[in-house]
């Protein structure tokens, strides 16, 4: 499994804002209460862990990463909360989980099923740590599921470009619609499976706001734009092509975008050990 994405200063930044922008969207139908103890697998930088203490201020939040340049962003990113026991930074792998048995109320993972080829033994470890009756909250992409309007070749070119360079590196850039079936498979009951669009079209009226939604996908797709041009798998002039398409996006009031993504809460079963 290796990384589409970079590991650079910016696209540590982009993930951050890429939070706070998606928080709308994601955050409606997951609860936490303020004694949970919670953990999340694939941290980053930590920019979930802001928006979980921003709506929840729970007892606790552990972050995992396999990366410790991530992990030293995520520790800059929130000293504080380190400091005073309320966040904990471990690097470790999500399929061998550094803690005890039935050691917290919940956990979540966004967006990182994407970069593996099998999540089960992920989330059969996160299983494992979770109480009986623990909640696990996981966000996931569905990329087939983009839908740009008015058609932009360069955009659906790169696009494509894209989702096979995931494939290639051994991620699913669908995983999505696969996460009822991993829970199942790692022994966890499905409580709640939907879809979660994240969508610009004529209800958005104000047009810096519709601005700044596309920008933000823009950069979304431009972060794997290194890995690409490394492999040859565009042209070099294709990311200026990418953002050519968006700026016209922008200046269209008909433009509509979609970016599909599923969102499951699974349930430890009680008699679990």
């Amino acid at each position: 499994m290796s990384y589409i994405h970079s590991y650079s200063d910016s696209e540590r930044q982009r993930l951050l804002e890429q939070a706070d922008f998606l928080e709308k969207y994601l955050y409606p139908t997951i609860s936490f209460g303020p004694d949970d103890s919670i953990l999340e697998v694939g941290c980053g930088v930590g920019a979930q862990i802001r928006c979980m203490l921003r709506r929840f201020n729970p007892l606790r939040i552990t972050g995992v990463d396999r990366e410790p340049s991530r992990l030293d962003t995520a520790l800059a990113n929130l000293p504080d909360e380190v400091q005073m026991g309320t966040v904990e930074l471990f690097a470790a792998e999500g399929h061998d989980l550094p803690f005890d048995n039935h050691t917290f109320d919940g956990a979540y993972v966004f967006f990182v099923f994407e970069h593996l080829t099998d999540p089960v033994p992920v989330i059969r470890e996160i299983q494992r740590v979770l109480k009986p009756g623990g909640r696990f909250y996981c966000t996931e992409v569905v990329n087939q599921g983009v839908y740009v309007y008015p058609g932009t070749p360069a955009i659906s070119a790169y696009w494509t470009a894209f989702n096979r360079l995931q494939s290639d590196l051994g991620g699913n850039p669908d995983t999505g619609l696969h996460l009822a079936s991993a829970c199942i498979d790692a022994g966890m009951t499905v409580s709640s499976f939907n879809p979660v669009p994240v969508m610009l079209d004529k209800r958005m009226t104000d047009t810096v706001e519709r601005r700044h939604f596309l920008h933000m996908w823009e950069r979304c797709l431009l972060s794997g734009a290194p890995a690409l041009l490394e492999r040859d798998m565009i042209e070099p002039d294709m990311p200026e092509k990418v953002s050519a398409g968006f700026e016209q996006l922008s200046n269209n009031p008909e433009t509509i975008f979609q970016y599909d993504a599923r969102q499951i809460l699974a349930i430890k079963k009680p008699q679990q050990p």
